[in-house]
């Protein structure tokens, strides 16, 4: 009788452990690069194809086992405009997005949380690939995020746990759930929490939201943009209630910001310290 854990995501290591539609993309004369094989699954309505992820060296590539043939997305690390691991409750996915090949483009891979390591994994290799090798200490630099444990001790653990060694911590944004009234008992919220982290080689962003905006409060979100990837960006001012946007664009897709007017000045100062990083100087619109 079929387990559970047979539709979960998991490492192989040999060419018997994943279906053989994939193995005219693999070099089996070499020694086998990491491969994490995912069969096929279904999250509620949404049918998810058998996939093969494959880390080099040299960056990344998903196969998928579509009706049509295999498909393969191949990612050089410095094709790569963002990195983005994100759970709600069991469900759980993978997303890079950047220009594969020159085009715009983005891909993402489904997989249960239980097995969330093996994808931790890749996304600390892309990381790796921008963030390099620094002297930075990594406990001294988690202490800068101290104060945000009294504000969000969720977003805080988070944040802490999040930085690769040799990172310098340069500034910090810390927003708050925002909600308006619904209906007449309810609700509704507009922005969900999020806390910002600007190191010396990186922007981190935790959020309460996903690619799809609707993970609710039982979901977590990490994207990590490296700052060559940061082209241009635009900072929209909050007026009174209405919340302004900060938005980033990168080499392929942007990235917006949502943002109150209580932490408009925090966001500034850390636009600045973005700009200080790439030589200009940050203000807001006239």
């Amino acid at each position: 009788m079929p387990s559970l854990t047979d539709a979960w995501a998991r490492q192989v290591i040999s060419r018997e452990e994943f279906p053989e539609s994939f193995w005219p993309f693999v070099d089996f004369n070499r020694p086998l690069p990491y491969l994490i094989y995912s069969p096929p699954d279904a999250w509620g309505n949404r049918k998810v194809n058998a996939r093969l992820t494959v880390l080099s060296e040299q960056g990344v590539t998903v196969l998928e086992n579509t009706p049509g043939g295999v498909s393969s997305s191949e990612w050089l690390f410095d094709e790569i405009d963002y990195v983005e691991q994100g759970a709600v409750h069991l469900y759980s996915w993978l997303r890079l997005s950047g220009v594969p090949g020159g085009r715009p483009a983005s891909v993402q891979v489904e997989y249960n949380a239980v097995v969330a390591p093996l994808f931790t994994r890749i996304v600390q290799a892309v990381r790796r690939s921008w963030t390099g090798t620094g002297n930075a200490s990594l406990v001294e630099e988690q202490a800068k995020l101290a104060g945000l444990a009294a504000a969000d001790y969720k977003f805080w653990s988070y944040a802490r746990d999040s930085l690769l060694p040799g990172e310098r911590i340069l500034g910090q944004v810390y927003q708050p759930e925002i909600d308006v009234p619904w209906l007449l008992f309810f609700q509704r919220r507009v922005v969900p929490a999020y806390v910002s982290v600007l190191t010396d080689k990186e922007l981190i962003c935790i959020s309460d939201d996903g690619s799809d905006g609707n993970t609710g409060r039982y979901g977590i979100v990490h994207r990590y943009v490296p700052l060559t990837k940061i082209k241009d960006w635009q900072l929209i001012p909050a007026i009174g209630e209405q919340t302004g946007i900060w938005r980033l664009q990168l080499t392929g897709e942007g990235i917006a910001l949502c943002f109150s007017a209580p932490v408009q000045d925090y966001l500034l100062e850390l636009a600045d310290l973005l700009e200080e990083v790439r030589g200009k100087k940050a203000s807001l619109p006239g």
